[in-house]
């Protein structure tokens, strides 16, 4: 699989280690389906596979508007998933991609977004599975929620991409991996 270079620098970043390992399934965490709002709420039937916290950032660039102001413009996040026992688990990146360590991976679709009950935090998402890949606990996913976020919001006002180009913003959210 095609590892990106900013990515590892990150999980080097944080002092990860990638050590192969299965992810704890959510049932042997105790983990059950979180209360949500209507419109990130999973479809009846789904069960939680896999209930994990990501931490890292949320790269912006520096980029024009439709009315050509330059504004901070969403590029990808970068995050390691942590599961039980603050174990690494796997990564997130561009897509937006959740992968793994056991090899399987899930690339998510928007299906909907509530803004986050935490003030200067992203908002809590519902994402449909576009594809999966693999036979480990990400293979079967049909739906990831982003919840309980904190941080992670573009700086505001505009930017000046000759001094500050990119920026990372550091985030932690909670993502819990359905099935049905």
């Amino acid at each position: 699989m095609r590892r990106r270079p900013f990515l590892l620098g990150l999980l080097a970043l944080l002092g990860c280690t990638l050590v192969a390992g299965a992810a704890v399934p959510a049932g042997a965490g105790g983990s059950k389906p979180p209360t949500v709002p209507d419109a990130i709420k999973v479809p009846a039937g789904q069960e939680v596979v896999l209930d994990v916290t990501g931490k890292g950032v949320q790269i912006y660039d520096c980029k024009p508007n439709d009315q050509g102001a330059l504004v901070w413009t969403f590029r990808e996040p970068a995050a390691v998933l942590y599961g039980h026992r603050e174990r690494p688990v796997g990564i997130h990146f561009r897509g937006p991609t959740f992968e793994s360590f056991d090899g399987s991976s899930v690339v998510g679709a928007l299906a909907g977004s509530v803004p986050s009950p935490t003030p200067g935090s992203i908002p809590w998402l519902l994402l449909t599975a576009a594809s999966t890949q693999g036979d480990g606990v990400l293979a079967g996913v049909d739906y990831v929620q982003r919840l309980e976020t904190r941080g992670g919001v573009a700086p505001t006002g505009t930017c000046d991409p000759a001094k500050d180009a990119t920026v990372a913003v550091p985030y932690r959210a909670r993502y819990v991996f359905y099935a049905g």
